[in-house]
């Protein structure tokens, strides 16, 4: 019988590896949709889907909403993600994004002479890459293999998953300056390529 492939991170499990995170704060003025859709689009046009149903472009996996006696709105929402590169069947990459929105108003600003709405408040989004190795179980749940899993995690396969460990974190980082880029907040060094291929070449 086949075994079902986990639906997300196995706590405590090593073959789960933290490969990078970072928080971003904004208090200026911003368009909040338009953040939203062009994360989306990003993560879409790089291959990511939905972590607990692969191929589904449904991201969000929770949506808080809060309105304040003010008017003012409060938001929390979690998007669960994950990439197989290559198609591989022993390494997957998981993203976590978190946003977390305080006291966030409509608001007006006057650009080339034009009015355009958007909002202020405080924009809180948390984001950890994690890469996960047989993500499948098929090694843990081998009768043989299983014997041998972790020698090959970290003798074997030492160099293909610090590999892919640092594909990740580029493409964490990427993912970053893109946001800041789209913030107007101070974006880090140019990092390296990804060594697998964009989507569609």
């Amino acid at each position: 019988m086949a075994k079902t492939i986990p639906l997300g991170l196995r706590p405590g499990n090593p073959r789960d590896i933290l490969a990078a995170k970072f928080e971003i704060e904004n208090e200026q003025t911003f368009q909040f949709k338009q953040l939203y859709k062009i994360m989306f689009e990003w993560l879409i046009e790089e291959g990511w889907t939905d972590q607990y149903l692969p191929g589904n472009e449904n991201f969000e996996h929770l949506y808080l909403e809060k309105t304040l006696q003010d008017g003012a709105q409060e938001h929390l929402i979690w998007w669960r993600i994950q990439f197989t590169p290559y198609n591989n069947s022993y390494f997957r990459y998981v993203m976590h994004i978190d946003f977390q929105t305080i006291h966030m108003g409509k608001t007006e600003v006057i650009h080339k002479g034009q009015k355009f709405k958007t909002y202020v408040g405080d924009l809180i989004l948390r984001v950890e890459s994690w890469l996960q190795l047989d993500y499948q179980n098929k090694w843990e749940n081998h009768w043989f293999l299983k014997n041998f899993d972790d020698v090959f995690r970290r003798r074997i396969y030492k160099k293909n998953v610090e590999s892919y460990k640092k594909d990740l974190y580029n493409w964490t980082y990427r993912f970053q300056n893109m946001l800041k880029s789209f913030l107007q907040l101070k974006t880090s060094s140019e990092l390296a390529e990804p060594f697998h291929p964009k989507l569609g070449i």
